[in-house]
């Protein structure tokens, strides 16, 4: 089914950027969802918690291809992908929505774009639904060699090594050559992202070679087909933006434009996480919580990966959707 029985629809932003996404309205006075996907996925990643969770029980959607991604422009200028222009831009799509406040969902890098929509509009947003990717305190001060050398000193290794392969500047070509492989890397089993992800040089290695391996049940032929058809259209080298600003100090500077105040989430936050992602571990949660930037934050881990809301799709949405109904909305 994917997204057919949502409204397709498009919007120019301000700054020039087209971007492509799906809605479904509101049914009750029920609050809005608006979702935001991570690397390398599409609006699409989310179907069955639409279709099989959010619709029936009345609530409304926005489910964005993020910029980079899909039908949404594709800029490969870093500057483009600031995390407050990136948020003004979202914030135009809400206001051609009509929708003056929504809950602000994301998975993977998603979760970032979903977490600073409240930092740089706090109003617009009831509460946070953060997948698999805890809050990131908007500090500008995020340095990638320093991240990898205190998680290896913490768990055995570290856990953003594929990033210098992502911030090469060969990096999208050779994924531009061999897609398959960057598929089966990353919807292989969860076992296999230690040595694929978090070794140095081991996302290099898997990719250059064009390596394929057995992928997850939910990798389906349509999931697939999907991925292939999309990134064989249109390459990775925009998608690879998030890292490279995130790592080169674009990020930095768009999170010292937040407002102290602004910095801790003050409306409720669920966290949900899978228990064996070693990259976007669920225990990175408990720093936050720790530095009193989370004061309203119920966490759920449960078995799986990186995709674990994928692995379980009912108990995925059945927790989000028993979460937002415990808060009345």
């Amino acid at each position: 089914m994917g997204l057919s029985n949502l409204k397709k629809k498009n919007l120019k932003v301000t700054r020039g950027f087209t971007y492509n996404y799906y809605t479904s309205p509101a049914q009750d006075d029920k609050p809005t969802l608006i979702l935001f996907h991570g690397w390398p996925d599409l609006a699409k990643t989310w179907a069955d918690f639409i279709n099989n969770h959010l619709v029936p029980n009345g609530y409304g959607v926005v489910a964005v291809d993020n910029l980079g991604f899909g039908e949404t422009s594709r800029p490969t200028n870093l500057d483009a992908y600031a995390w407050n222009l990136m948020s003004q831009d979202l914030v135009e799509i809400l206001d051609k929505e009509k929708l003056e406040t929504v809950i602000s969902v994301g998975h993977d890098w998603g979760s970032v774009v979903c977490q600073r929509l409240y930092n740089f509009f706090p109003s617009r947003v009831t509460a946070v639904i953060l997948i698999n990717v805890s809050y990131i305190p908007p500090t500008g001060d995020f340095d990638l060699e320093a991240v990898n050398k205190a998680t290896k000193e913490a768990h055995g290794y570290g856990i953003y090594e594929y990033w210098d392969f992502n911030n090469a500047d060969d990096g999208h070509v050779i994924m531009n050559k061999y897609p398959e492989s960057v598929y089966t890397v990353e919807h292989g089993h969860p076992d296999t992202w230690i040595v694929n992800f978090c070794s140095p040089g081991g996302m290099r290695n898997y990719l250059s070679q064009g390596l394929t391996q057995p992928t997850m049940p939910y990798a389906t032929a349509e999931h697939k087909a999907d991925f292939m058809e999309n990134f064989r259209q249109h390459g990775f080298e925009s998608s690879l933006c998030y890292y490279k600003a995130y790592s080169f100090g674009i990020q930095n500077a768009a999170d010292n434009l937040i407002p102290a105040q602004d910095k801790i989430i003050k409306v409720p936050v669920l966290f949900w996480g899978g228990r064996g992602d070693v990259v976007c571990r669920a225990d990175a949660i408990k720093a936050s919580i720790e530095g009193g930037y989370l004061p309203d934050v119920k966490e759920i881990v449960r078995d799986g990966g990186h995709y674990a809301f994928l692995e379980q799709p009912d108990v995925f949405g059945q927790d989000v959707v028993g979460w937002l109904k415990a808060l009345g909305k």
